[in-house]
């Protein structure tokens, strides 16, 4: 009997371990998936807001690498507008207008040059548009028929009235050129056989002014060669003289494109002149016909008759040419 009670007694203790035991070993893996798909969850809300956070501070840095180009581009606009002259600087404050309204940064770009232009020459720029326009204006009203020292004098004038104390470094070179054109007139006076001495005598004096941006090349030194040639002197001695000038400033083909040129000139020149003559004998000639066979007819009909043969003489004129 004692047997049987002891082996009663294991059983119940056996049964009563595995009711304890099993359940805690169902439970366990529920807890770790839980505790996993919980991870998983919170990784999803945070991995987005991280990688939110890093492209937030990439993009800053770029906007602060942009500041710092836009910063170091403003100094080295304001150090070549504080450096530059005449052309160059008008050119540059040109393109700083046109560059800007294409980008539409003119406004923030004047506030920080405000700062490091002298005052002056920052109302120079931010008015620039403004004076251009007037000076263009102003310049139109300046007599052609005028002398020229007179014209330049006028030019200076408006110049003045516009651009104030920038004047002369806006327009050093200008007044440099207008001065070499008023030591030019000089080869009015001389003889063709001292002419290229006076003209090379003449850019000699003029050397240490600069003016390269209106002689860039030989060839622009031959033009303004021609156009200061005496018309006091014959064909012969300015066809003489054209030949040497060419061949001290042109090469070859372009020697042979200017005599081509100058040939199609005169071509045109003989043409004009000639049409001008046939022109004047026709008028000549319809108005001695209206004093005789031509008397009885009324105005109107005359006109018609007029332009009549007017009208005839173009058309065969220009077929003919």
């Amino acid at each position: 009997m004692r047997w049987l009670a002891l082996v009663f007694v294991i059983f119940l203790i056996s049964v009563v371990y595995m009711t304890l035991i099993t359940p805690a070993k169902v439970i366990e893996p529920k807890t770790v998936k839980a505790d996993r798909l919980i991870k998983s969850h919170v990784n999803e809300l945070i991995e987005p807001e991280i990688a939110l956070n890093e492209h937030n501070n990439f993009e800053l840095k770029k906007v602060e690498e942009s500041t710092d180009e836009k910063i170091m581009r403003i100094h080295v606009l304001s150090d070549e507008l504080q450096s530059l002259k005449g052309n160059a600087l008008l050119n540059k404050m040109t393109n700083f207008w046109v560059e800007c309204k294409s980008t539409h940064t003119c406004d923030g770009q004047l506030i920080e040059l405000e700062k490091q232009l002298p005052y002056s020459l920052f109302k120079l720029l931010s008015d620039f548009e403004s004076l251009r326009d007037e000076w263009l204006l102003a310049s139109l009203s300046i007599p052609m028929e005028i002398p020229f020292n007179e014209k330049v004098n006028q030019v200076r004038q408006q110049y003045e009235t516009v651009w104030g104390e920038y004047t002369d470094l806006l327009f050093e070179e200008e007044f440099k050129y207008y001065r070499f054109r008023s030591e030019s007139r000089i080869l009015q006076q001389v003889p063709p056989s001292e002419y290229i001495e006076q003209l090379n005598r003449i850019f000699e004096q003029q050397a240490a002014t600069n003016l390269d941006m209106f002689f860039q090349s030989k060839s622009a030194t031959f033009d303004y060669a021609l156009r200061n040639i005496p018309n006091t002197y014959s064909e012969e001695e300015r066809a003489l003289l054209v030949r040497e000038l060419s061949l001290l400033y042109l090469n070859e083909q372009e020697t042979t494109d200017f005599y081509r040129r100058d040939l199609q000139i005169k071509n045109q020149r003989k043409e004009v002149e000639t049409y001008q003559k046939q022109l004047f004998e026709l008028k000549k000639s319809l108005e001695s016909m209206r004093n005789n066979e031509y008397r009885t007819l009324s105005d109107n009909e005359w006109q018609r008759v007029y332009q009549d043969r007017i009208g005839e003489f173009k058309k065969r004129f220009f077929d003919y040419q």
